[in-house]
């Protein structure tokens, strides 16, 4: 079996946790890197200067830019870590050029461009992984075990509860426009909140979303978002993203209570208060994600969450902020 060679593309912190995922990954590996180097002359030499020093550290291919790395016959795949708005122009070049993809979420903010990339992938054999990492956690794997084993009952409640704080170049830069990040706090960290009640509850019948910029008043979104969502069968969940505060250890997780039991995922996973999977941490994700990539280029193992899932993800965030705006009850 061929190992997957993978180029990487932007330098953020995201970057070091995909290397790191892959460096346990005996199927694949990231052999280079690039930085859509943008700004005036000053900015885009520090980009340079920083995407070097980071090449240098991990022993990988520098590319002066995206072409170089899209056209690469050494490159089977990439990893795409730019950021949102470029997503949409590189998903498609790449896909055009042969290249597999990971793409972070959110994979695209547009329903008209997901369903071209879902179209064009189909179309030239590709395949596109959006990288819902938090699924790949082994609590939240085992998790979907015990609920789909009905070992819960019936499901009455469930919250997705998230409050930390954001660097000051991440509030000020780009995620602080909405011409740029198309919302604020709930379709940017809060995806990882939505697609994750999506693989462990399934689909919504109604959404009601609420959001508040209380904190970060330079922003142009909102840094706090709560959504409220109602199931089919009756039961109820809660979402809340918010990143106003750093004091969120002991509420922050996901808490889901049935008729016959409880689960807890916070920094490990607790079936009725007993622990019974550790494997809840941040950086362990994106092994378990590594692999998942691996496994769906070369043995065709579909992903956990999917791009049907990125379409689902928006429709509930759009909801949650149509909803918001309009003070009403969205039918997903």
């Amino acid at each position: 079996m061929m190992k997957l060679r993978i180029g990487l593309v932007g330098i953020g912190f995201i970057a070091d946790f995909h290397y790191h995922g892959f460096n346990q990954n005996p199927d694949a590996e990231i052999t280079g890197l690039c930085h859509v180097l943008h700004g005036d002359e000053t900015h885009k030499a520090e980009g340079k200067a920083l995407l070097m020093q980071k090449c240098a550290e991990l022993n990988l291919k520098a590319y002066d830019n995206f072409e170089s790395l899209v056209t690469d016959p050494e490159t089977d795949a990439l990893i795409l870590g730019s950021i949102n708005p470029l997503h949409f122009g590189q998903i498609m070049a790449a896909i055009n050029n042969g290249k597999h993809l990971m793409v972070e979420k959110p994979v695209v903010t547009d329903f008209e461009q997901l369903l071209e990339i879902q179209k064009l992938s189909i179309e030239k054999g590709i395949k596109v992984f959006p990288a819902h990492n938090f699924v790949y956690r082994k609590a939240v794997r085992k998790a979907k075990e015990i609920i789909e084993a009905g070992k819960l009952g019936q499901i009455i409640h469930s919250s997705f509860i998230s409050s930390h704080t954001i660097s000051e170049s991440h509030a000020t830069g780009w995620r602080a426009k909405k011409a740029s990040g198309t919302g604020g706090t709930l379709i940017d960290s809060g995806h990882h909140l939505v697609y994750q009640a999506l693989y462990l509850l399934g689909k919504p019948a109604k959404v009601q979303g609420f959001k508040s910029k209380m904190v970060l008043k330079n922003m142009d979104c909102e840094d706090t978002a709560q959504v409220s969502l109602l199931y089919p069968d009756g039961s109820m969940a809660t979402l809340m993203q918010s990143w106003t505060s750093g004091h969120a250890e002991m509420i922050n997780g996901i808490r889901i209570i049935g008729t016959e039991g409880s689960l807890v995922i916070s920094d490990a996973l607790y079936f009725n208060n007993e622990k019974i999977e550790t494997g809840a941490d941040y950086p362990g994700s994106f092994v378990g994600q590594a692999t998942a990539f691996s496994d769906y280029i070369l043995k065709d193992i579909p992903p956990l969450s999917g791009l049907d899932d990125v379409n689902d993800t928006l429709k509930i965030i759009f909801g949650a902020y149509k909803s918001a705006e309009t003070d009403s009850v969205i039918r997903f």
